[in-house]
């Protein structure tokens, strides 16, 4: 056995050490220096990357390779939910490339964060989020995924306001995580729902926390003890909480917001990791969701409508990260196009293709924000390739590979256009044409406002040092690298197809940029655009019209509710008094009272004697 693979557990281990490490070390004042919480993190992501490695190449070398590894984690009488790792080709692949992504990003940050005050404390939620992410990656059942699943839910809360003094950042934080509960409390319906069914129907304990080495077998025992309808109700439930996580329609609106955190919280969270379990629990889950053609139409109608709604909403940004985000928005529904048309593999590639070049792309950009002295608006830019020639080539290699030109974006791509051809998916096919086209057009227009044309600033702009040179290339090199070793279709027709697109995608944003033409500009589609759909005016609404319904129960709380105990205590308190006058100790009184009493209620019951009387004889 692979030495790395007996080890796996210390993938998980060693980053949550790490942040236990720094933020006590931190608390006690123990740690004081900013080297040692350098040495300590990176020794954690270089560790973690060379594991994952060792792993990813066992499972190259032995075909079908299955590693498991479990320890009994609640037991309740003859229940047993267990914990440990699971290891197979898709989870060696998603940890290498987080774990990669997940190193190169921490590099970065040494040089970025340097002058932040609350440093220690990103770099120990950096690791604790790492720490989350590879125990979502390695569990063996959705029992324990869903326990990792929250804590990355919490971490990116913790990241994304990092800077919670800004309100901007701390809302974004709370949206993000509020949206994520809808699909989160979805997710966790639907396992309970399955485990349930199993249990009840099948009698199999062994499997109620749906461990992922038997999926094939739990899929077709649920497939087979329900009916059509409870089937796909079941698969909706567990796909809500992959939509949410991986910001589809209509729950994508927090990834735009989730900007407002560092740049490398940003390049994390949007390449390999939380973004990406969403795409990773669909592949997990694709033996389930492949049994019904509904739900995988479901899973590919989301996706290509994310896709669209993104991609028409980043071409018309101005905010430099605003753009990557949607983008981001839009591959991932892709993704989603891919596990309901294409393969798990064919996703797994594009996943692979966008982590690196997103991953770049929101460092660069960090890059250029820091030169301009934090404008993130690209109409002040302009002319930074002369300034910055090794970012403007780096974005270069990231814009063509997203776009589908070249390297490791290009056989991506090409795979999902060869899988939808060649499964007759038609209208999906010219979808994702449209798509394509508007995504070679905001990057080259981000591109050309970012790098080309004249400058439009007036100061001497800032650089970073080596550490950010040294992460883009080596992930541009590795953007490279991958087009020569991922397969190739080598069907001409489709290459014709995809860079004749794309050419006059760039020459659109080149004329737009330049100016040199006048497009006509459609008032009504471009405020549609800029506004992304106004799905934020419709997000106010809803919450605006939250907090005056809640205002209105609060006003009949304490109007009605509150006003009939304050009758019924004003009536009792009366009565209490009225009955406490007559108490006056005198036998004549109390008989007095007494006749009275009798006499009325004799007087009421003839009156109700003789009302029915009067009704019956009127019937």
């Amino acid at each position: 056995m692979n030495f790395f693979v007996e080890n796996l557990n210390f993938v998980i281990l060693i980053p949550l050490w790490s942040a236990l490490l720094i933020l006590f070390g931190k608390l006690f004042n123990i740690i004081k220096s900013k080297k040692i919480v350098n040495v300590i993190t990176l020794f954690s992501a270089f560790f973690t990357a060379i594991f994952a490695l060792g792993a990813f190449i066992q499972t190259l070398i032995t075909k079908g390779f299955v590693y498991e590894y479990s320890v009994p984690f609640i037991k309740v009488s003859s229940f047993s939910f267990d914990a440990g790792i699971y290891l197979d080709g898709v989870s060696a692949w998603m940890l290498l490339l987080s774990a990669v992504v997940s190193l190169i990003v921490q590099i970065y940050s040494v040089e970025y964060m340097k002058d932040d005050s609350s440093y220690v404390r990103f770099f120990a939620f950096i690791n604790l989020f790492n720490f989350s992410m590879f125990g979502l990656i390695l569990s063996p059942n959705m029992f324990q995924m869903y326990i990792f699943w929250e804590l990355v839910g919490v971490c990116s809360y913790l990241l994304i306001g990092f800077w919670y003094k800004k309100n901007v950042a701390a809302n974004a934080a709370k949206k993000a995580f509020l949206m994520n509960r809808i699909g989160d409390f979805s997710l966790l319906s639907g396992i309970i729902l399955s485990a349930y069914i199993i249990l009840t129907n099948i009698n199999n304990i062994e499997s109620v926390a749906l461990p992922f080495s038997d999926m094939a077998n739990i899929s077709a025992q649920i497939y087979g003890c329900t009916s059509d309808g409870m089937f796909i109700f079941v698969c909706v439930l567990l796909l809500l909480g992959a939509v949410a996580k991986s910001a589809q329609f209509p729950l994508h609106t927090w990834l735009i917001d989730a900007m407002n955190g560092p740049t490398p919280v940003s390049a994390l969270i949007h390449s390999a990791t939380m973004v990406a379990a969403g795409v990773f629990l669909l592949i997990r889950l694709y033996p389930l969701f492949s049994l019904n053609n509904i739900v995988l139409n479901i899973i590919a109608s989301i996706g290509i409508l994310t896709a669209l709604i993104c991609s028409y909403s980043a071409m018309t940004q101005k905010d430099i990260k605003g753009i990557l985000a949607y983008s981001t928005n839009a591959q991932l529904g892709l993704m989603f196009l891919a596990v309901g048309c294409a393969s798990t593999t064919v996703t797994m590639f594009h996943l692979t293709a966008h982590a690196l070049a997103k991953a770049m792309l929101f460092l660069l950009s960090g890059s250029v924000i820091y030169a301009l002295n934090s404008n993130k608006d690209i109409r002040y830019a302009g002319g930074l390739r002369k300034k910055m020639p090794l970012c403007a080539y780096a974005f270069l290699v990231g814009a063509f590979s997203l776009s589908g030109l070249l390297f490791a974006g290009f056989t991506s791509k090409e795979m999902i256009l060869g899988a939808l051809i060649e499964n007759n998916h038609y209208i999906y096919l010219v979808l994702f044409v449209i798509v394509a086209i508007m995504t070679v057009y905001y990057l080259f227009r981000l591109y050309f406002y970012l790098f080309e044309g004249e400058k439009k600033y007036d100061f001497e702009i800032n650089k970073f040092g080596r550490l950010s040179k040294i992460s883009n290339c080596f992930l541009a090199l590795f953007i490279v690298l991958l087009w020569f070793l991922f397969p190739k279709n080598n069907d001409l027709i489709l290459s014709l197809i995809n860079y004749l697109v794309a050419l006059l995608a760039i020459a659109a944003a080149y004329f737009t940029f330049s100016k040199k033409y006048t497009f006509i500009k459609i008032p009504l589609l471009y405020d549609i655009s800029f506004n992304a759909f106004y799905f934020e005016n419709m997000n106010r609404f809803v919450v605006l019209s939250y907090k005056r319904l809640a205002k209105l129960f609060a006003l009949t709380e304490k109007y009605v509710f509150d006003g009939i105990v304050y009758i019924c205590t004003f009536f009792t308190r009366f009565t209490s008094l009225v009955f406490s006058k007559m108490q006056t100790g005198n036998v004549q009184s109390y008989l007095a009272y007494s006749l009275l009493l009798i006499t009325f209620s004799m007087t009421g019951i003839l009156l109700v004697y003789s009302l029915i009387i009067y009704f019956s004889e009127v019937q």
